[in-house]
């Protein structure tokens, strides 16, 4: 992929602040039938041969933005311009906070928009599992037979999590992640809370939809699926996890960082308002 070809040293100088999107150029790279060609986007910014950030678009997805170096008013300003050459709406963008502020504040005074949502959120890294008490069961692989729960409880994630519709991005299919062998159950006699594997990169992995059922919280249950599935990823071969918290939900920052997960950044998410359908 050209993209990789320009930008992936960069982005492999830290495979965790920059995973997001190296986790999804590699993915593509990997199955290039994932979207077609002319779907997809990117955009670098630099000053002669100095890369300074990168942009990056999936088909009907929020704009992530990484930021390298270089005064973050001035990227933002570059970023703007750019995405505005190919899109005249975007759903949202997401990224480091400070820059992904300032390009929210930019799109939108530039096109007249109001910003409907906003996820403040941190960028944790786990290296080592902390030996932290786990749950009655044990973690098992999901299949096609799970497929009406984990659709259920990925519906359950957006509602909860993404505020159902507010990040203006369609829930995504989880059939396959199941078959990627990325989906994974805590199962106390019946499966009890779920959690998946993302943007996989050369030394790392992402956690994403951690979710437990409300009246079967407060066992230990997330915990214990999140601590085992990372020490499984680390296993592997990977030398470490990541995941992103929501800031408004201290009770899983607290979680994560018991079992092992240090700060990287804050981050956010910004929704924009959309046209009328």
């Amino acid at each position: 992929m050209d993209f990789l070809t320009h930008i992936g040293k960069y982005l492999a100088v830290d495979e965790a602040r920059y995973g997001n999107i190296l986790g999804m150029a590699k993915s593509i790279e990997r199955n290039p039938r994932l979207f077609a060609r002319e779907d997809l986007w990117y955009c670098s910014i630099g000053i002669g041969t100095l890369l300074q950030a990168v942009g990056m678009r999936l088909p009907q997805q929020a704009v992530s933005i990484a930021h390298f170096s270089g005064d973050k008013r001035t990227i933002a300003e570059k970023l703007v311009t750019a995405v505005a050459k190919s899109f005249k709406t975007i759903p949202g963008v997401m990224g480091e906070k400070e820059l992904g502020d300032l390009f929210a504040y930019l799109w939108c005074k530039k096109y007249s928009k109001k910003i409907t949502y906003t996820m403040e959120q941190r960028l944790f890294r786990l290296d080592k599992v902390n030996n932290v008490p786990i749950s009655p069961g044990k973690m098992r692989l999901a299949t096609m037979a799970d497929k009406e729960l984990v659709v259920k409880w990925s519906h359950a994630f957006s509602l909860d999590v993404e505020r159902g519709g507010s990040w203006n991005t369609p829930e995504p299919d989880v059939t396959p992640r199941i078959g990627y062998g990325f989906v994974f159950l805590w199962e106390d006699e019946v499966p009890v809370s779920m959690a998946m594997m993302a943007a996989p990169t050369d030394k790392g992995m992402s956690i994403n939809h951690v979710y437990t059922p409300p009246e079967l919280r407060g066992k230990g249950y997330a915990t214990s699926c999140v601590a085992e599935l990372s020490r499984h990823i680390l296993r592997s071969g990977k030398e470490f996890c990541t995941l992103h918290t929501d800031l408004a939900n201290p009770t899983s920052n607290s979680i994560y960082k018991k079992i092992g997960y240090t700060e990287v950044e804050d981050s956010v998410y910004h929704a924009f308002e959309m046209p009328k359908k």
